[in-house]
């Protein structure tokens, strides 16, 4: 199997990539990765001067020419046609993972580092799957990292590109190697306090919604039965979503806004928390959906043209993949 490349990038040098890279090398390795590092972006370097021995080795025609000691190498090649960073891939067949430092251009997955004192605002160009940052709150849509936090950063690789229920390549962790579908092993994952926000809504008549306000729906309290179904939602999400995990859930809280205008609706918040070894997206998410579903059944007998819309998660916390906010 071909390594893994990741790509360490940056708006602009001076973020630290290199001090990053130095970091994050050695808390692999402890994991049993095999990982080369790499510069990438550079037009010229030092090591193979004119005149010197390498450079005659390689004007005489050597595909690669090099240096050893007794206990290292380094090898310096040419590669015009496929480029030096495609030809030292081939080299590094019998590795795990190469990291490389610059190139944003790539195609490879990408994490970018983020220097408050740098560029606070990130790129995020194409294949992004993380960002390291001293930034405080920073809202993105991929797992955030604190620049402090190697361990967590070569947590999340690990789990994503090297455990058996990883996403490697970008492969659905739902479904196993022959396409059939699967509950992903959580076993190997340590139990960490998880938090999940989601949000959704039902518009209808302001007729509709005034009597909802004023608690005068023939079925009784629309908003107090919404509330116990949406509870009642998030603790049955494992019997109701196929590959969701059975959770013993720590604590939901369930918001409720009435808005007139420009739209008459209800909004729905459904906050989630659990110590556990997988997230609380689904349960967050079920919640709302179930709110909705009730709030339609009990006002249906005056407004069936009630639309149940805009459900989605709004932050994640906790977990190996970091700290999630949707963008406003």
């Amino acid at each position: 199997m071909a390594p893994v490349t990741i790509n360490l990038v940056s708006a602009q040098s001076g973020t630290g990539k290199t001090t990053l890279l130095e970091k994050l090398i050695p808390e692999l390795a402890e994991r049993g990765l095999k990982v080369a590092a790499l510069k990438g972006e550079i037009h010229h370097y030092d090591l193979d001067l004119p005149g010197k021995d390498t450079w005659r080795f390689a004007r005489a025609g050597a595909t690669v020419a090099g240096m050893t000691t007794p206990e290292k190498y380094i090898l310096i090649g040419s590669a015009p046609e496929q480029g030096g960073m495609a030809a030292a891939q081939q080299l590094l067949q019998d590795l795990d993972l190469i990291l490389v430092e610059g190139h944003k251009k790539s195609s490879n997955p990408k994490i970018e580092v983020v220097r408050g004192a740098v560029n606070p605002k990130p790129l995020l160009p194409e294949h992004v799957i993380a960002v390291v940052t001293d930034v405080p709150d920073l809202s993105v849509e991929v797992p955030v990292f604190h620049l402090q936090d190697i361990k967590g950063l070569a947590a999340f690789i690990h789990e994503r590109f090297f455990s058996p229920g990883g996403d490697q390549s970008g492969e659905l962790t739902h479904f196993d190697r022959t396409g059939r579908p699967r509950m992903v092993d959580v076993s190997g994952k340590a139990e960490t306090l998880r938090e999940a926000y989601a949000r959704g809504e039902i518009v209808m008549q302001p007729e509709t919604l005034a009597r909802v306000k004023e608690g005068k729906m023939a079925k009784g309290d629309v908003l107090g039965v919404a509330q116990v179904a949406a509870i009642m939602a998030v603790k049955e999400t494992g019997r109701l979503i196929p590959m969701a995990h059975p959770l013993q859930i720590s604590g939901v809280e369930v918001d409720f806004n009435l808005v007139e205008s420009p739209e008459s609706k209800i909004e729905i918040g459904v906050r989630v928390k659990v110590a556990g070894r997988t997230g609380v997206e689904m349960e967050a998410l079920t919640g709302v959906s179930v709110a909705a579903l009730t709030i339609y059944d009990m006002c249906k007998a005056i407004d069936k043209s009630m639309v149940i819309q805009n459900i989605r998660l709004i932050e994640k916390k906790g977990g190996r993949s970091g700290h999630y906010r949707r963008e406003p």
